[in-house]
């Protein structure tokens, strides 16, 4: 009997990864974000329609475990390509995404959740506060397919890796909140930058010492490449379980602080370190986005429909684009470039997985809050399934519809464009 579980087990994660690979390949011939059909694939094969794929076969603590390090992996390659020369393309703009901008989204989702939904306050705020996030998982496959200007790209990608950190620490202090409530703002504040000073240490801890040993150490030099991707990947790992031993949620912003600092220093093989993790991301991306969106479960998300639905509107309609031209003001963005960024905000793995494991433990016995569970399940879900399909789906669309320069072709300032939407390694941009 356990060898036909472990079989059938395996068969599963062996069809996840070759579906992924499958809308990859989608991916790239269509021109469409491959999240897109990646969230298509595991409802389809999910327990609401065929039932070939049910994520309960990895057993909760083992599905947590994988999507944890999982969300390491994926955070940390996206942080890695974020040079912070280059944000110099939009400083402001970016700072303020990231701090008045999340900000809005904050407060202006969980009011919007309050009174639609007609929960606590304290519950509506953790639903706001995991979605703030867009991040790397669903910002960098729409830059792939769609050539943006670099001030836009490297708005986006900031605001996506920094609010991707602060939201999941946010959501976590705000679920203590709830479940072993605190004396106070102080507290609560506390609670905060505790977290995030484990993460921040143990980021800049990793960062040093894989720094020093591709640097300084004999990686063996007919092996070296190979050694250097495998160490790189290695210290992604430990810095996000360790970080996270020591403070729920400390661990995204670990990989975060050491993928910036590694990505930003002048490493050896560094081009080597940033294909063979954009090969290992596009794996445990597709693992990742079809096991949590086969987890959907139709009734939580239908129920109390329209109301959710005004939600979405209300974070993908107004809060976005409000927040997006607050940020912007007075920069050098045109009016078309703001649009953009104000349709193109769709949320990612964080909330989901985030939000998956909050439910798990509101509906425990010893929380014993169910209906909580619900809306925040319902809630994360049906806003990163609409502004995926619709805002990552049409995003090439949107592009199109409001630049003024055509999206088969780079602007003189720089556009992005696939592959090269990532930047070229330093020893590349000093020779060219």
């Amino acid at each position: 009997m356990a060898g036909n579980e472990a079989a059938v087990l395996i068969a599963v994660v062996a069809g996840v990864i070759g579906i992924g690979v499958i809308a990859q390949v989608l991916s790239d011939r269509f021109r469409v974000p491959s999240i897109v059909f990646l969230i298509a694939a595991g409802i389809l094969l999910g327990p609401e329609v065929t039932g070939l794929l049910n994520p309960e076969s990895f057993g909760t603590p083992a599905l947590s475990a994988i999507v944890g390090l999982s969300v390491a992996i994926i955070v940390f390659e996206g942080a890695f390509h974020l040079r912070i020369d280059e944000i110099r393309e939009a400083p402001k703009t970016a700072f303020r995404l990231v701090t008045v901008g999340a900000l809005i989204a904050l407060v202006g989702t969980g009011i919007a959740v309050h009174y639609l939904l007609e929960v606590g306050w304290p519950v509506s705020f953790l639903v706001g506060s995991l979605l703030v996030a867009t991040g790397p998982t669903v910002i960098a496959p729409i830059l792939d397919v769609v050539p943006v200007r670099d001030r836009v790209g490297i708005a986006l990608d900031t605001e996506g890796i920094v609010n991707d950190v602060t939201a999941a620490i946010t959501a976590v202090v705000i679920f203590n909140i709830i479940t072993r409530p605190v004396s106070g703002p102080t507290a609560i504040v506390v609670d905060f930058v505790r977290r995030f000073s484990y993460g921040l240490f143990v980021g800049v801890l990793v960062a040093g010492a894989l720094y020093y040993a591709l640097q300084y150490v004999d990686l063996s030099p007919g092996n070296a490449p190979r050694n250097a991707r495998l160490l790189v990947l290695a210290g992604a790992l430990v810095a996000y379980a360790a970080a996270n031993y020591l403070a729920s949620e400390a661990g995204v912003a670990a990989v975060a602080v050491a993928g910036v600092l590694l990505g930003n220093a002048d490493v050896p093989y560094e081009d080597e370190i940033a294909a063979f993790k954009g090969d290992i991301t596009l794996i445990v991306l597709s693992f990742v986005f079809i096991t949590l969106a086969a987890l959907l479960d139709f009734g939580v998300v239908l129920e109390l429909g329209l109301r959710k639905l005004g939600v979405v509107v209300v974070v993908a309609l107004i809060l976005r684009p409000l927040l997006v031209f607050v940020s912007s003001a007075g920069d050098r963005f045109t009016r078309e470039e703001k649009l953009f960024m104000s349709f193109v905000g769709p949320r990612g793995i964080i909330p989901a997985s985030v939000a998956t494991l909050f439910a798990i433990e509101f509906r425990s016995e010893a929380v014993g809050m169910p209906d909580a569970a619900n809306v925040l399940v319902g809630t994360v879900f049906l806003t990163i399934l609409l502004t995926v399909v619709f805002e990552a789906g049409l995003a090439r669309q949107i592009a199109e519809k409001l630049t003024s320069y055509p999206c088969e072709s780079s602007s003189s300032e720089g556009g992005r464009s696939g592959a090269s939407s990532r930047p070229a390694s330093k020893t590349e941009a000093r020779t060219s």
